[in-house]
């Protein structure tokens, strides 16, 4: 009989890809997740992602693993990076009352050194929930997930192909290491395998400038925007602008000044095989090609559809 993870938001992009790395691998898989089943769910089990400690405790009762995805990426009515936070507490504290034998805890690279920020201040909060816990654990810290059906890579594409003008905040020269989405989710399903507690990041082996970053996935979508240094604030402000046409949150200051600290560059050897440079070479023509809001995505009618990583 195979082991059986259970996996917030398997059928959401990061999610999805350690439920796919983890069958390949013969375990089974049980989702809390709100979103409706894909048709690409296959004997994946699921429930209803409920912040309630007994019936979360209930559905991790008889797991060999306990992998959480779950996070806020942007604040919305009422959704903060607390709410984030003590939700994440709740499903630790659920996975202890359920004495799940290993906890696999999804973060994000160098939170330590972001504290500045609410995004990475709140991430660390939780590492140190986590690693508290008495369970034996976990901690996988990505970088810039890069993959089919990503916001951030994919939005910048859909930009690129439609101004002929692109702004870059502060001249760009700060530097970003992405890791592919096939790459990610060996890594945490090597780390829901492993016995040792542990904290690693998940990063791939290529690392840029971020001007180097754009120049290389306009190439890689055909597109010839005119990169243009400004200072945050017009960066910013022409953001802002974008997002009332768009209704969605594009990029947050956070993510910028984060950007900006090289909180997205790993400090570790790269666990990534795949080149991000051959990936977008491969990939670009797809990407940009439809605009993924996130909003939609998190709180608006998007919010109970899979996003899975295909194409």
């Amino acid at each position: 009989m195979g082991k059986k993870a259970v996996i917030t938001g398997a059928f959401s992009f990061t999610g999805a890809a350690v439920a796919e790395e983890l069958i390949r691998r013969g375990w089974k898989i049980h989702t809390l997740t709100n979103r409706a089943r894909p048709a690409e769910a296959g004997e994946i089990t699921s429930s209803p992602l409920k912040f309630d400690l007994p019936y979360l405790e209930e559905r991790l009762r008889g797991a060999d693993v306990f992998i959480n995805t779950y996070w806020v990426r942007v604040p919305w009515k009422g959704v903060t990076f607390q709410a984030g936070v003590e939700n994440s507490r709740l499903l630790v504290k659920a996975a202890v009352a359920a004495k799940a034998p290993r906890l696999v805890h999804v973060s994000v690279s160098r939170a330590e050194k972001g504290t500045n920020l609410g995004y990475y201040r709140g991430k660390r909060e939780v590492e140190k929930c986590v690693s508290a816990s008495g369970l034996s654990y976990a901690i996988v810290c990505p970088t810039l997930a890069l993959g089919p059906n990503d916001v951030l890579t994919n939005n910048m594409a859909w930009f690129l192909r439609r101004f002929p003008i692109f702004p870059v905040p502060q001249g760009g020269h700060y530097r970003l290491q992405p890791v592919t989405l096939g790459d990610m989710g060996r890594i945490i399903a090597d780390a829901a395998e492993s016995r040792e507690n542990l904290k690693v990041d998940a990063a791939g082996p290529d690392v840029w400038a971020y001007r180097d970053y754009l120049r290389l996935l306009a190439e890689a979508c055909g597109a010839k925007p005119v990169f243009m240094d400004t200072p945050n604030g017009f960066a910013l402000a022409g953001i802002r602008l974008a997002e009332l046409f768009l209704g969605d949150v594009v990029l947050t200051r956070e993510e910028l000044l984060g950007l900006q600290q090289e909180l997205l560059v790993s400090d570790q050897p790269p666990l990534g095989r795949e080149s991000a440079a051959d990936w977008l070479r491969q990939n670009g023509h797809r990407l940009g090609r439809v605009y993924a809001n996130d909003v939609d995505r998190h709180f608006g009618p998007g919010s109970t559809k899979p996003v899975i990583p295909k194409w």
